[in-house]
């Protein structure tokens, strides 16, 4: 792979190591360029949640991805061809209809299963607001107190 991925295999094959350039990267930079499954919003939820922010799980995805035999299929023609950019292109196909036809209803299937979880998270978290105020340490301005 190119920079700044170029050394994938140091990382044992992690997607979630992917990379996008840093406008100013250098050969053996330390940080290459910022995480590709990174959210946009990242930065500023970083300081009002302290967590990383990931639009979605690439150990997830990179799990489900590897058992698919479409994908394998598609990685053996693609390595017979050469690697060239058409047989890349026609791998990038797969890879957006694996993801969009196995692994988007899986995220939804799972996300429907614990939905009613989230729905009772956010009205104690409203509660709690309700009760004791908006705590400092979160970012409570998706939910508002009626107080």
């Amino acid at each position: 792979m190119a920079e700044p991925n170029d050394d994938m295999h140091a990382f044992g094959w992690d997607l979630g190591r992917l990379r996008y350039p840093s406008a100013d990267s250098k050969p053996n930079d330390i940080w290459p360029g910022p995480p590709m499954f990174g959210a946009p919003e990242a930065k500023q939820l970083l300081n009002g949640y302290h967590f990383d922010v990931q639009f979605v799980c690439p150990k997830y995805v990179q799990m489900l991805l590897d058992i698919d035999p479409d994908v394998r299929i598609a990685a053996e023609k693609t390595r017979d061809a050469g690697y060239t950019k058409e047989a890349l292109d026609d791998f990038n196909k797969v890879i957006q209809t694996a993801f969009f036809k196995k692994v988007v209803p899986r995220i939804i299937k799972n996300f429907n299963n614990m939905s009613i979880a989230v729905a009772q998270f956010y009205a104690a978290r409203l509660a709690h607001i309700d009760k004791f105020g908006n705590d400092d340490y979160i970012d409570a301005s998706t939910i508002k107190s009626r107080r």
